[in-house]
């Protein structure tokens, strides 16, 4: 094979490798998990949205409640009004979640009760607006169908507790009430939590706690199809995201996580239906769920928190794993390898190197910020925009890696571009190492392939075969791993931003550079590369044309009515583009106090809204704040700021902090009736709180304009009517305010 044609070879394996590892496995794993049993329980319980409060969500806690007891289990409730708070950071402000909750329990009994229990957890409620078979239908399936399995085998080591959480869409309120209040919950030391993020693919393990190398450990021996890397669970923490594993892990609880995360168009939509939930997935859900909770329920010592590991699975075939310390070696493996290599005899001199390591770097950079403009310009912002580029993240993501592979042909690199790209590599492997030790793996592996091979090439020459087919066959592999790594990591932040499919220029330099050099000897190799960056940017000029909604993905409605009770004004408003309005003059505008909320808006006639009423009386040493809705509230949301510190603050009964300095945030986002928001804190002295709020509820004023698609529970506000107002109420003398 002439060396110019290794370069489409190995490119074309190692998508196709790729893409065919994130296709869910076929095979049942001969785990005993019965897809047909998991699918019964999906048209028991995801026929029909189960947000809280609505009749689905009543007949699916019905369900639930008789088929935990027909499987022998000690089915017991929790329910009330739960409370949660996020953390403190940027985007959650330590906002406090209100809403009421079912949660559903049911234990199976092990050997030694004395022994710390284990738990697989699942939320059973829905997002308005979508029946959620996927999110999460396919892990109520999952953990029924292992509870199904276990009390039928030999008795666990321990007590297996099965967690019907409820709430969760609304804060993982279910969560927070059991994990705080339940008597069950001291005994857990290890859970295990199934949830989903599309409708499709493999089920990632993407979360645990922290010190997990005994836990990677237990999933890496008894996986089937094991699918997960540190990679992902590193990215994790960064993102803006939680599920109901979020809360046993903020109190020391060993956990695990997994979840499909494929065709995200259909999260939270109401395309997330039975029909549009690959049963492959589910299958593969349900065996992560099955294997994980078992060998955790049948061991005789749970996994410790101690080391941390990195770990990622090879093409689902078998997890690498090993002690996160031993990336250092790998990098200073790495570094051996290109100081002793004679690069004099490649021609190349270090301050050429150097100089490489900054043009790969440039050119990565350079290509990634192209990316993220291009992507905004095509789809513009706001939610509708947003919908579109998820709908079209799967197409889009191969424009991006094309215009990345002619980027690089383009860039036709040299010997000191290619090592100066192994330089690069190693010098992130070494970042990664102290500040993301997760991702270090990926950049350690490559790093020390790219040394491996500029080593070898020192001696016998780039050119020789040795090193172009070694290069080709190790580097396409860790290529092939690699774009899985990117495309899981695309669709994790693809709807921020697509800049990380950037990544694939040092990488490929790195790993595929002789491959690269020898097809860039090609006379017409740069056409090409100019070729594909034009079919690229024609598919952007595509994409920015052609909307992609369709019947299978319908264009969300985003139309509400909005009465500013500060000003009076009344307005039509989108949380998406101005074409969503009715002709008039747009606007941009926030309610008071709720910066976040940014809508564009045209005037609208007067309409009467009704508000809720916010009543403040003296309680005893109490100063208590009411804030109620007698319907059943879409949203009812409220900034409380104060001058003075409040002290011993509490949300509906429970104790919350309260930093100074910062605006205490609630909300209530259950659409039930008699929605109450109760903050009670000591009277130390006369004082006063401003008010900030939000209120909606279903229905617009007569002679609106149609919404123009169904309701989702990314445009929330869709046939609404909103109204926003501020309050100033004084305590410490006996008032009662409206």
């Amino acid at each position: 094979m002439r060396d110019y044609i290794l370069l489409p070879v190995v490119v074309a394996l190692a998508i196709a490798i790729a893409l065919i590892t994130r296709v869910a496995p076929f095979g049942d794993g001969a785990t005993g998990f019965n897809l047909k049993e998991a699918q019964v329980t999906l048209h028991a319980i995801a026929s029909e949205p189960r947000s809280v409060g609505s009749v689905g969500h009543a007949k699916a806690q019905l369900w639930l409640l008789k088929r935990f007891s027909d499987l022998g289990l000690q089915v017991d409730t929790q329910s009330g009004i739960g409370v949660r708070q996020a953390n403190f950071d940027a985007r959650r402000k330590g906002a406090i979640s209100v809403a009421p909750f079912n949660n559903i329990i049911a234990t199976l009994p092990g050997r030694d009760r004395n022994k710390k229990a284990v738990a697989l957890m699942a939320h059973y409620d829905s997002v308005f607006g979508s029946d959620g078979a996927a999110d999460d239908g396919a892990g109520i399936a999952s953990l029924l169908e292992t509870a199904r399995i276990l009390a039928k085998g030999p008795k666990p080591a321990r007590d297996v507790i099965f967690i019907a959480t409820d709430s969760e869409e609304l804060g993982l309120i279910g969560a927070q009430e059991f994990f705080d209040r339940h008597p069950l919950a001291k005994r857990i030391e290890a859970v295990v939590n199934v949830e989903a993020r599309g409708s499709r693919g493999r089920a990632i393990m993407f979360q645990t706690s922290p010190g997990n190398a005994e836990l990677i450990e237990l999933w890496a021996a008894n996986a089937v199809h094991p699918t997960g890397n540190s990679l992902a669970n590193n990215v994790y923490q960064h993102l803006p995201n939680d599920t109901d594993l979020s809360v046993p892990l903020a109190k020391g609880i060993t956990g695990i996580n997994a979840a499909f995360i494929d065709r995200l168009k259909d999260y939270h939509m109401p395309t997330d239906t039975i029909e549009n939930l690959d049963p492959h997935a589910l299958r593969h859900l349900g065996n992560f769920a099955l294997t994980t909770t078992k060998a955790l329920a049948y061991a005789e010592t749970l996994p410790k928190q101690g080391i941390e590991a990195a770990y990622f699975d090879f093409f689902g075939l078998f997890i690498v794993r090993y002690p996160m310390w031993f990336g250092w070696v790998l990098v200073a493996v790495g570094f051996a390898f290109l100081f002793t290599a004679r690069l004099q005899r490649m021609g190349v001199r270090w301050p050429q190197v150097v100089g490489g390591a900054l043009g790969v770097l440039g050119l990565m950079v350079g290509t990634g910020v192209i990316i993220h403009f291009v992507s905004a310009w095509a789809y513009g912002t706001g939610m509708i925009p947003l919908r579109e580029r998820i709908n079209e993240m799967g197409p889009a993501l191969w424009m991006y890696v094309t215009f990345v592979s002619g980027v690089v042909l383009l860039a036709r690199p040299k010997e000191a571009l290619w090592v100066g790209s192994v330089v690069l590599m190693l010098c992130c492997a070494l970042a990664a190492q102290i500040w993301m030790p997760g991702a270090s793996w990926l950049f350690d592996w490559g790093g020390l392939i790219g040394a491996i091979l500029v080593y070898l090439a020192s001696r016998s020459g780039w050119q020789s075969s040795p090193v172009i087919y070694i290069s080709a066959l190790t580097g396409g592999l860790w290529g092939a791993l690699l774009l899985t790594g990117v495309i899981v990591t695309y669709v994790s932040v693809a709807p921020m931003t697509p800049a990380p499919v950037a990544l694939i220029i040092p990488f490929a330099i790195t790993l595929i550079g002789p491959v690269i050099m020898a097809y860039g000897q090609l006379q017409n190799s740069r056409r090409v590369g100019g070729g594909l960056v034009a079919l690229a940017s024609l598919g952007a000029v595509w994409f920015a044309l052609n909307p992609s909604f369709s019947e299978r993905n319908p264009r969300p409605g985003d139309l509400f009515y909005y009465k500013d009770g500060n000003s009076g004004n009344s307005y039509w408003a989108t949380s998406s583009t101005s074409h969503e309005l009715p002709d008039g003059p747009a606007t941009k505008i926030s309610p008071k106090g709720f910066d976040s909320l940014r809508w564009k808006a045209v005037p609208a006639p007067a309409s009467d809204v009704e508000l809720p009423v916010v009543r403040l009386r003296e309680q005893g040493d109490k100063i208590v704040l009411t804030m109620v809705s007698n319907d059943a509230p879409r949203l009812m949301n409220f900034i409380v700021k104060s001058k003075i510190p409040l002290i011993n603050v509490d949300v509906n009964g429970k104790p919350v902090r309260v930093v100074p300095g910062t605006d205490i945030r609630l909300g209530w986002r259950s659409e039930t009736p008699d929605a109450i928001l109760q903050m009670r804190f000591d009277k130390e002295s006369a004082g006063a709180l401003d008010i900030d709020f939000v209120y909606a509820m279903a229905g617009m004023p007569q002679g609106a304009p149609p919404a123009g698609g169904p309701d989702t529970d990314w445009t929330r506000l869709n046939g609404a009517k909103v109204v926003s107002g501020s309050l100033n109420i004084a305590y410490g003398t006996n008032v009662a305010s409206r």
